[in-house]
């Protein structure tokens, strides 16, 4: 029996990437995982790769009636939702007087509206069994701010202030809510300045870069019985980089 044997997680962004080792981590402790990406095709096909129970969700979280959508398949399928992690995300980097609009509407519609519209639709099937963990992927970006990166680093900062409020309107639930801000080599990361990249890397406290496993075991940590007593936090995976 895993860990979370009998539990059901949405993983949003889960095709790839962070959101990926999640899923692939959650499968393994026993979790019924929905899998999900924009393109239904991709996230079928990177559910049928993960070994354990899963099934693959399209939806594009920065539109509500498909996250909607999604929790809806996930509590028809299994009859609950016991773990949101919100990790999808993208960041389209300017420096601010060339930030386009639509530019800086998508980046917050996905990475601050797609967690509360996810978040929004859970609720009513947590309450219903007065348990539950929701997990926000923040960044560093959005607790020290980042050059070039002012729409990221602020649906990331708007993004904890989200984490905080829900943990404490939803604790008389059960409901717990948590964020973890990783430093970890991704298709977002390998966007970062030469010198963000250098502190996420052999510069920080711990000397080394951060693993997707790092994160993944955290998520764990956040998602089971053994952070009961735990909500409103920011656990950072970053090899102390916050610390710089």
């Amino acid at each position: 029996m895993g860990e979370l044997a009998g539990r059901v997680a949405i993983v949003t962004g889960s095709t790839r990437g962070i959101g990926r080792a999640l899923a692939e981590r959650f499968a393994a402790e026993g979790a019924r995982v929905v899998v999900n990406g924009r393109a239904r095709t991709t996230a079928e096909e990177a559910a049928r790769e993960i070994a354990g129970e899963t099934i693959g969700v399209g939806a594009d979280v920065s539109v509500s009636s498909q996250v909607d959508a999604m929790v809806a398949q996930a509590v028809d399928a299994w009859g609950r939702v016991d773990i949101l992690v919100n990790n999808a995300g993208i960041s389209l980097d300017h420096f601010i007087t060339r930030v386009p609009d639509d530019e800086w509407a998508q980046v917050l519609a996905t990475n601050l509206s797609g967690p509360f519209y996810a978040t929004r639709a859970i609720v009513p099937s947590m309450k219903e069994q007065t348990q539950g963990s929701i997990i926000n992927m923040i960044s560093w970006s959005g607790l020290r701010g980042n050059v070039g990166q002012a729409p990221y680093s602020s649906s990331k900062a708007g993004l904890i202030g989200l984490t905080l409020a829900c943990a404490k309107e939803l604790a008389k639930f059960g409901i717990r809510v948590n964020a973890i801000s990783p430093a970890v080599a991704t298709e977002i990361a390998s966007d970062m300045p030469d010198e963000l990249r250098t502190k996420a890397g052999s510069r920080t406290p711990l000397r080394r870069r951060g693993t997707m496993n790092d994160v993944a075991e955290a998520a764990l940590f956040l998602a089971g019985d053994r952070s009961i007593f735990t909500t409103g936090q920011i656990l950072n995976v970053d090899g102390g980089i916050h610390l710089t």
